[in-house]
């Protein structure tokens, strides 16, 4: 059972990885479009630009190591925090999607949590 939900997070994780890259092109070209009209663009929003690839690349790392290395498991945590709130931030600046990154971060961290609890306990 404790795999299955391991392997579940990874799942998602690797699903992340890419919906994550796929906002940030959008984002990346709705700047774009803004700069182009002459519209300002947050500070907030160039942050989230420049840190959602690399948050991507470790959200990827850390499930394609879930289920063999410890360590994946706090970085998949640690990840998912920092991810939910480069979504939050999204979603105050208009990028609405990004809710959805919201809500798949914190199932991933119960998964991953109760998961650890488990093979905690088992042991």
């Amino acid at each position: 059972m404790v795999r299955r939900q391991l392997r579940i997070a990874q799942v998602i994780m690797f699903v992340q990885t890419v919906a994550s890259l796929g906002i940030w092109v959008v984002q990346l070209l709705t700047i774009s479009a803004r700069l182009d009209h002459g519209q300002d663009v947050a500070g907030s929003v160039w942050f989230v630009i420049v840190i959602n690839p690399l948050i991507a690349a470790l959200v990827a790392l850390a499930a394609a190591f879930l289920t063999r290395r410890p360590w994946a498991r706090g970085l998949a945590l640690a990840m998912e925090a920092v991810g939910a709130v480069s979504a939050l931030i999204s979603v105050i600046t208009g990028f609405y999607q990004a809710g959805i990154a919201i809500l798949l971060a914190i199932g991933v961290m119960v998964l991953v949590t109760s998961g650890s609890q488990r093979s905690t306990q088992i042991a």
